[in-house]
């Protein structure tokens, strides 16, 4: 017999598939010989001189050498197995087999033994006592035994119901056809995409219709072969696949300093809550982290993320804690406003080349340095996953807990609310304060870095203190003052739009100095009373007071105005000291709430840390008027009544 090749062999060299090769031997358009291998599986072997002349030399091209005529693929010796390439439990059955061979064959070569085969049944029948839970039989023994002579370890194991294992009935075209729907972000169910691969099979493959198999065999294919990656990355999306599969950069945190970098985002409580008016809603907390100790550094609570929001939290952190070098953030509006942060990829291009003057933003006057997150990147800011624990061990404590889905609602929450049991905002502020202040800055560490693990967070915060930048009161509250555009001083002076209202700025000295010319101005959202006018260099001009008359006659109304000014006030209200003997429900019943407040009072009432850095800087706003009166300068009033004189009138 000439030169044979494996239906495999035969696909290799014709560039196909082995399914294909497969079936045009079945169907007689190939010629091959029909054999059972040595694992007792049913495969095909083809003559090479049936194969074209090309490929027949592109099939001596593929092989080092031309086999000796005659020797066909099956005769080839097989390689040994390695015993790695086997599992546990398939180990311990070589061994078990080795082990009881090598005692039988101990056993028949003893010198009293004279007849063998009374020997071997005599075998069998202790092997029957001793392993009642093996099946082992004379023809058993000397199969094993022949195994055992030849290093054939496959030839010891047990491969009844296992040689099926990791094959497919599947044809590779309707696999491919199938994945083709179950890869789609449309994420049809299996059953649906079988469907849907027979419709296309009656379309496109008629031939192969009727050897597609049952939805166990596409069921059990999926979870052995599709990698989760690729199942993710199909039918949910590029997004999903980075959030959940990629490889992502790890963070060291191991030479990070305090106030080094603080991360900052917005979570919404699950926590239905009562203002002053009355009306329920659901409150929003603003909080700004630091990244190597994770405690809460700044936080405020507010109706709805905002800049002010943004900058109260900023501020309460910054007194707390001193100002941080880099702050981390999304790219929400609340951080991407002109003037806190600066617009970032918001920001738009310039009109004919011409960078338009932009006031500088807060984190820029404080000398923080701002780093937005990746769009959609759900590994960017470590403070998410702190809002979890916010969620779990925070919004889960009052009884108003809402759950973060319809499914996570308790069944209390609407009896709560028909009672009105439901916490004010000024009750609510205070448990958060108390909380995150006092209970979760005093967890244990559980970070990145394996040396701080299981210290307190605040002890980890000051340990790693090494340098404190600080600024005054009044330094601070003129960095953190809001800016507007630049805008054309008018008769009237300057303009702030805020809440529906609308204010003007102005004294006689500002309009006369800076009428038409193009300045901007800072202000404190909760004092309007006055503003601080700086030209388009950022040098300060002066301040001018608000034209109060012309606030009342607009129609806004006075009210607008005020809600305006009160805006944010609400982050200047200090905590005030929790009740300790608050209770929540019935008073011989100690609910978590009260747990985890009592917690945080002994934290607050034992802690006795201090933050030591070595070097204590001092942020300071450096800013003087560009104008100054002089003794013995100018007077308008004078001015005017000279002008007057010349046009004929009175002085």
């Amino acid at each position: 017999m000439g030169q044979m090749l494996t239906a495999k062999q035969v696909a290799e060299v014709r560039g196909c598939s082995y399914q294909y090769i497969k079936r045009i031997i079945k169907d007689g358009k190939l010629e091959a010989k029909e054999i059972v291998n040595d694992k007792n599986r049913k495969t095909y072997l083809v003559p090479l001189e049936v194969l074209d002349e090309e490929l027949q030399q592109r099939w001596y091209r593929m092989v080092s050498e031309k086999p000796p005529e005659g020797v066909s693929p099956e005769e080839k010796v097989p390689e040994k197995e390695n015993v790695d390439n086997y599992s546990e439990a398939e180990r311990r059955e070589i061994d078990f087999w080795i082990g009881l061979v090598e005692q039988w064959q101990e056993y028949r070569m003893k010198p009293e033994v004279t007849r063998k085969a009374e020997v071997d049944e005599k075998f069998v029948a202790f092997c029957e006592l001793e392993y009642p839970d093996r099946q082992i039989s004379v023809d058993i023994l000397y199969r094993k035994w022949k195994a055992v002579k030849e290093d054939d370890l496959s030839g010891l194991i047990d491969r009844r119901g296992k040689w099926k294992k990791g094959t497919s009935s599947i044809d590779d075209t309707i696999w491919q056809a199938f994945l083709y729907y179950y890869l789609d972000q449309s994420r049809y169910p299996v059953r649906k995409c079988l469907e849907y691969t027979k419709l296309w099979a009656q379309e496109m493959r008629p031939d192969l219709y009727a050897e597609i198999p049952s939805y166990s065999s596409f069921y059990r294919r999926l979870e052995r072969d599709l990698p989760e990656g690729v199942k993710v990355l199909g039918r949910e999306g590029h997004k999903a696949f980075n959030d959940r599969c990629s490889p992502y950069i790890r963070r060291t945190y191991d030479d990070m300093a305090s106030n080094e970098w603080w991360i900052a985002d917005n979570h919404t409580f699950d926590v239905m809550v009562r203002d002053k008016a009355g009306k329920i809603h659901r409150p929003y907390l603003t909080a700004f982290m630091d990244a190597r100790s994770g405690i809460f550094t700044g936080f405020h609570i507010t109706y709805n993320p905002s800049s002010e929001a943004t900058l109260a939290a900023l501020r309460k952190g910054i007194k707390e804690y001193g100002i941080p070098d880099n702050i981390y953030v999304d790219n929400g509006r609340e951080f991407l406003t002109f003037d806190i942060g600066g617009l970032g990829h918001r920001r738009k291009k310039p009109k004919e080349g011409v960078e338009p003057f932009e006031p500088p933003g807060v984190f820029k006057r404080l000398g923080i340095n701002m780093t937005n997150a990746i769009v959609r990147n759900a590994k960017a800011k470590i403070i998410e996953r702190r809002f979890l624990d916010v969620k779990n061990a925070l919004s889960r404590l009052f009884d108003t807990y809402t759950g973060g889905t319809v499914t996570e609602k308790p069944e209390r929450l609407k009896a709560v609310l028909k009672k009105g049991e439901i916490y004010t905002d000024e009750v609510f502020e205070e448990y958060v304060e108390t909380v995150l202040r006092w209970y979760f800055n005093m967890e244990p560490y559980s970070g990145a870095v394996e040396a701080d693990r299981g210290k307190c967070k605040m002890d980890v915060y000051n340990e790693h203190l090494n340098r404190k930048r600080k600024a005054t009161e009044e330094d601070l509250y003129l960095m953190l003052m809001r800016s507007t555009r630049p805008q054309k001083v008018t008769r009237r002076g300057v303009r702030l739009e805020i809440a529906g209202g609308q204010i003007d700025f102005w004294n006689d000295e500002f309009v006369q100095l800076y009428l038409d010319k193009k300045v901007y101005f800072r202000y404190d959202p909760d004092d309007l009373s006055s503003v601080r006018i700086y030209d388009l260099e950022d040098r300060y001009v002066m301040t001018v007071p608000a034209d109060n008359e012309a606030v009342l006659s607009y129609g806004a109304g006075k009210e607008d105005v005020k809600r305006a000014m009160a805006k944010t006030r609400r982050a200047e209200r200090l905590a005030r000291e929790y009740k300790e003997n608050a209770v929540l429900a019935e008073a011989d019943r100690i609910t978590a709430m009260e747990l985890v407040i009592r917690q945080a009072e002994r934290n607050k009432a034992a802690y006795t840390g201090k933050a030591d850095p070595a070097v204590l800087e001092i942020q300071r706003a450096d800013e003087e008027p560009v104008y100054r009166k002089v003794s013995g300068g100018a007077d308008l009033d004078e001015m005017n009544r000279n002008a007057a004189k010349r046009k004929g009138g009175r002085g």
